[in-house]
């Protein structure tokens, strides 16, 4: 019998050789598959980049507007879509601004949002925002910014890039 390298096989040959009986995967009819799992596992942990993908769109966030049920598209849930430099030289400029640029200083300094108090965000309270509309003031944010499903991971990757720079490096 031809001993195989458990690691030279595909997945498609791996799974049939599973069901098949691990003698076929390796001559002392072990199989590492924790090594498969492990490696699945690591593609998916969130990258570097994973917040600067998120805001951009690049990897998509699932959304909906505050009362409706249906998910947006993709499209419509960018962060860009609405937090751009654009709608920071608007504010700027004096014209109405539809969001602002987040930057680390507008999140993490003492500003009066929305008619209420002085207040900051952190890291939980961003999240809370993007979950429930809901800022760090207690204050609910306007119906138009959607409401995401965003896991922890994600919003941290998102919160981190954000008060690292974000897209004002």
């Amino acid at each position: 019998m031809t001993a195989h390298n458990p690691f030279a096989l595909s997945l498609s040959k791996g799974l049939r050789a599973w069901h098949q009986g691990f003698d076929r995967l390796s001559p002392n009819g072990v199989w590492v598959v924790s090594f498969a799992l492990c490696s699945s596992i690591a593609a998916a942990e969130p990258g570097p980049d994973l917040g600067r993908q998120l805001y951009r769109g690049e990897v998509a966030l699932s959304g909906t507007i505050n009362g409706h049920a249906q998910p947006l598209p993709p499209i419509a849930t960018r962060c860009t879509n609405c937090h751009s430099r654009d709608s920071a030289a608007q504010a700027a400029s004096g014209a109405a601004s539809f969001a602002p640029l987040l930057t680390r200083e507008r999140l993490l300094g003492p500003i009066a949002r929305r008619g209420g108090p002085p207040s900051r965000y952190d890291e939980a309270s961003f999240c809370r925002l993007l979950r429930s509309g809901i800022d760090p003031a207690i204050m609910l944010i306007p119906r138009q910014m959607p409401r995401y499903a965003i896991d922890d991971a994600q919003c941290k990757a998102l919160w981190s890039w954000l008060i690292d720079g974000g897209e004002t490096r």
